[in-house]
């Protein structure tokens, strides 16, 4: 087993500003480095789509087709736990996307999706800690999908079950229909809810030491806390083989009040992340009381645990960090560089010169992306 994944070749057409383009990329760290709109983030956003199928940057996939083409195509070498595979994703506005494994069409997008093969930083990725409830929840179950078996299934299985419920509260609100359809939802709900809340707790508990050590390393300062926030908060002490009773009878207490509200009020969809730092003895709230520089600290310092964590499961992901070293002093981004560096494979865009010379100074191979020309 191949102790992480690493992209060998990564071939693109008609790709936001990219008619063709080819990149070879070594193990290691590797930085796109050129001026702001050369296209170095269209090209790990196409990256990350041959990994996953959908753009980190955009819901919209017909935006990455580029203007005046019919359908943008991408190919990627990658190689992981099963060896190396070619992944081809074809997408074509109207018609949706074309996946093949090695040259071999697949139907099931979450079939041919390579989970756990990349963790991508984009500048909006500071939603993971400044942003609202839901941005950590889904950083978090970004990294439960590819880690835990099972864990998408119930997720899906969860926001299904949730969207039943509601659709049924506006109708027993509206008086069209009686409150007993609810229980039988209630008890999926819990069911589900409970191996969500499970998974959450023991991720977080893998990922606290992890994370202060590296929001230290990054320069960010020692104490560094994470931890779940359950919804309702009561569940924060129950044992793990009771939250599923616990669920259910909370959702029973809150009928009444859901049904005022026609929406579910409380539960794992509602569920939090506290993103913290110790002074003084107390958990300052960096979601709230961190500077800009502090809160970008530890969102790096949380993907990079969460690298380890999936490192640990198995095989190390591909990291693809887009245009985070300008906003780093030097001292800053040189703990960055030394902390993404082999082994594994890195994946960096920066728009700064002296950056790059100091990615180069690391050993990094700089590819110069200009005017969509790519030169090593």
């Amino acid at each position: 087993m191949d102790a992480h994944w690493r992209a060998r070749r990564l071939a693109v057409s008609d790709v936001r500003c990219w008619s063709r383009a080819a990149l070879d990329l070594p193990d290691g760290l590797v930085v796109l480095a050129g001026p702001n709109g050369a296209g170095k983030t269209s090209l790990v956003e196409a990256l990350v789509m041959a990994c996953l199928g959908v753009s980190c940057r955009t819901s919209r996939e017909q935006e990455m087709v580029r203007r005046g083409a019919g359908a943008l195509h991408v190919r990627l070498d990658l190689a992981g736990p099963d060896g190396e595979r070619r992944r081809d994703i074809g997408y074509q506005p109207g018609l949706g996307r074309r996946l093949a494994l090695d040259g071999e069409p697949v139907r099931s997008l979450g079939a041919w999706r390579a989970r756990g093969a990349v963790l991508v930083f984009l500048p909006d990725e500071l939603r993971a800690v400044k942003g609202p409830p839901a941005a950590r929840r889904r950083h978090l179950d970004r990294l439960l999908e590819a880690a835990a078996p099972g864990y998408a299934d119930d997720l899906a299985g969860y926001q299904a079950a949730l969207a039943q419920r509601n659709a049924l509260l506006r109708r027993v609100r509206a008086g069209v229909t009686g409150a007993d359809g609810l229980p039988p939802w209630e008890a999926r709900l819990a069911a589900l809810g409970a191996r969500l809340a499970r998974d959450r707790r023991a991720a977080l508990t893998a990922l606290a030491g992890p994370f202060a050590r590296l929001l230290a390393d990054l320069g960010g300062g020692p104490g560094g806390v994470l931890a779940l926030e359950p919804s309702p908060a009561a569940l924060a002490g129950v044992p793990d083989e009771e939250i599923e009773g616990a669920l259910l009878a909370m959702l029973a207490a809150a009928r009444d009040r859901d049904v005022r509200a026609a929406q579910t009020l409380a539960g794992p969809h509602r569920d939090d992340v506290l993103v913290g730092q110790d002074r003084d003895g107390a958990t300052a709230d960096l979601r709230r009381l961190g500077s800009q520089g502090e809160q970008r600290t530890a969102v790096l310092a949380l993907l990079l645990a969460h690298r380890e964590h999936l490192a640990g499961l198995g095989a190390a992901p591909v990291l693809v960090l887009d245009d985070v070293l300008s906003e780093l002093d030097p001292v800053r981004r040189g703990r960055l560089l030394d902390a993404v560096g082999p082994p594994g494979q890195s994946l960096l865009t920066t728009a700064d010169p002296a950056a790059a010379s100091a990615a180069a100074d690391r050993g990094a191979r700089v590819v110069e992306v200009r005017e969509g020309r790519l030169a090593a």
